[in-house]
């Protein structure tokens, strides 16, 4: 662990990991190099169950980067504990959470890159699953899959994605997705304009550039649903408004009579779930949503 000292009013770098001590994983013939980013901040009660799913990882090999944004709540001292088998993370301050994004993309050496954030989890065979998946299709460039939604340590719901529905709503899920790090490099980063729905962005984008999607029925990621993710839910459909406005000239799908539609529809689900009605909310599943969530 190594702590690099900054200027005055400014937090302390601190680095660490198995890169610091001259190891450095590379990829072999048909055993690529994988690449996986995890950002958290404050996350100490969820941090090792992501880090440890990531370590379980069937296939090998795995290069794992963690960016911290400079949590104060144990986080650090947790990081410090996987040392000798993670192979760089760092805890800093940052600009949020694309330039975090892209601080770990920018460290990366795999030929794919994956993003499990601090509280999601991968199936043990997701890397697998992943790279098999790339190698029998060369021409896609974009992999994901079934993200599994649990609630008080019980399932709730599959959600699969639907790459083809992307120009409407964010229909692909961010934490099973693994892109070919040649992308990032082609087409840019993060946008650091969103605060919400920058992976929203950057997957629209990416389609719109021709990057071809294969959507797998596995379940490649997991991840607790506890309504946080509702809390700033109208800002987050003002900001995937903003990103079909910049990248779909003239669709409808970029008008406001769209936007209103979502928010509405996204209002009655909300509505729905903290009512309880059950039966309203699969209607509501059943026939407006545009990615089908089922039962596991």
């Amino acid at each position: 662990m190594e702590t690099v000292h900054t200027s005055p009013g400014q937090q302390e770098k601190i680095t660490g990991g198995l890169r610091l001590r001259g190891f450095k994983k590379k990829g072999e013939g048909d055993r690529p190099l994988v690449s996986v980013i995890t950002i958290v901040y404050n996350g100490v009660e969820h941090i090792r169950q992501t880090i440890d799913s990531v370590l379980a990882q069937t296939y090998a090999p795995v290069e794992y980067i963690i960016i911290d944004g400079g949590s104060r709540d144990g986080t650090v001292s947790i990081l410090g504990e996987y040392e000798e088998r993670v192979d760089f993370w760092q805890s800093e301050t940052d600009a949020g959470v694309s330039d975090a994004f892209n601080k770990g993309i920018r460290l990366a050496g795999g030929e794919f890159i994956g993003l499990i954030n601090c509280g999601d989890w991968y199936e043990t065979d997701t890397v697998q699953q992943v790279v098999g998946a790339f190698m029998a299709n060369q021409e896609v460039g974009i992999v994901c899959g079934a993200l599994q939604f649990w609630k008080a340590g019980e399932r709730q719901y599959l959600c699969h994605c639907a790459p083809h529905l992307l120009e409407r709503e964010m229909t692909v899920t961010h934490p099973t997705c693994f892109v070919r790090t040649e992308l990032y490099h082609r087409f840019g980063l993060f946008s650091t304009d969103y605060t919400l729905a920058m992976d929203y962005e950057l997957l629209l984008r990416l389609k719109r550039r021709g990057t071809r999607f294969l959507a797998m029925n596995f379940v490649l990621a997991n991840m607790q649903h506890d309504g946080v993710s509702e809390a700033h839910w109208k800002e987050a459909l003002l900001e995937t408004h903003k990103a079909r406005t910049a990248l779909l000239e003239n669709s409808f799908y970029a008008s406001r009579c769209y936007y209103w539609f979502l928010v509405v529809k996204r209002g009655l689900r909300i509505c729905f779930e903290k009512l309880g009605w059950d039966g309203l909310l699969r209607l509501y599943r059943g026939k407006l949503a545009l990615v089908k969530k089922s039962k596991p």
